[in-house]
């Protein structure tokens, strides 16, 4: 079974993605006629309902939902594939090898853990041998620390969280030894993205609004202009031919946002509900978006399992 570690900077969203990572899944496979579907190991099944659940009446993940969370396992399973998640043909039959299972671990303070891998001491830490060993890694960008200048970058949040996220992809590829065939997948996901400064986004000559995902090759240069200059060491590591150790494969970049209504006098900020295709109520959130990370992370399953 494949691992997908993820990781952010702190308060970056990790908790939130995985909520919604798993309300895509139960808003788009639980009906018979759906081309997907999806169930979570009873091992998880605790750990990733409460979060939901507290996402679905419009909050966010608590501190306590928060720490109870280290990893998740899903099953996942298509139809017949082709056209995409998001324009896929009804069809009889299910994709052959469906489904794929795969196992989300998460990284909660990546700073501390790559601190101590430098002393030597992280090694007897049986999750970070389960992260270095991971066939791909969900990198949380938060949008709200984009920055405009070199100096803002290395002495703010974003050059710290550039060297700890480069210093775990060295490790992970030093892991995999000399002569190793195995790819890793970077999977690039900008959190909080309707929170970006737009200043920061003129000084890149960009949309307010990314390429739609069909739109690769826009898409990609979008992601990297904002990228080349905050991520800067990560994303030299991620291009860089090794002549030792795995290399990445070419990254995958979504955008996350979550509607919320503002905070007022004795009540916190909370999720804007909305009314799902199918009947109820579900966050406002970029639902597009996780559609095509689940099909884009069922694709490192399939693989995997080659």
């Amino acid at each position: 079974m494949p691992n997908i570690v993820i990781v952010g900077d702190r308060d970056s969203g990790k908790t939130t993605f995985l909520a919604l990572l798993y309300a895509a899944q139960v808003k788009s496979g639980s009906d018979r006629a759906d081309d997907f579907r999806f169930h979570v190991a009873f091992e998880s099944l605790d750990e990733i309902s409460g979060v939901f659940q507290q996402v679905m009446s419009g909050n966010f993940p608590d501190s306590a939902a928060k720490e109870g969370i280290r990893g998740i396992t899903f099953h996942l399973g298509y139809r017949k594939s082709g056209f995409g998640i998001l324009a896929r043909l009804r069809s009889r039959g299910w994709t052959p090898g469906a489904p794929a299972s795969l196992r989300f671990v998460l990284l909660r303070n990546l700073e501390d853990e790559m601190d101590r891998f430098r002393k030597g001491s992280s090694l007897t830490n049986a999750m970070l041998r389960d992260v270095l060993e991971s066939d791909a890694i969900a990198i949380l960008v938060d949008g709200r620390k984009l920055v405009l200048a070199d100096e803002d970058r290395q002495l703010g949040a974003m050059g710290k969280y550039d060297s700890a996220v480069e210093a775990l992809l060295a490790a992970m590829q030093g892991s995999r030894g000399r002569g190793s065939r195995r790819s890793l997948h970077a999977i690039f996901v900008f959190t909080k993205f309707d929170s970006v400064d737009p200043k920061v986004l003129h000084a890149a000559n960009l949309e307010a609004a990314p390429p739609e995902m069909k739109k690769t090759g826009p898409r990609a240069a979008y992601a990297d202009a904002l990228l080349d200059h905050n991520l800067p060491n990560t994303m030299a590591r991620v291009r860089a031919r090794q002549n030792r150790g795995a290399t990445f494969t070419t990254p995958s970049y979504f955008f996350s946002w979550v509607r919320t209504d503002a905070a007022s006098p004795g009540r916190r900020e909370r999720i804007r509900l909305r009314r799902s295709d199918g009947g109820g109520w579900e966050p406002d959130y970029s639902k597009d978006e996780y559609l095509g990370l689940l099909e884009c992370f069922w694709e490192i399953a399939r693989d995997a399992g080659k």
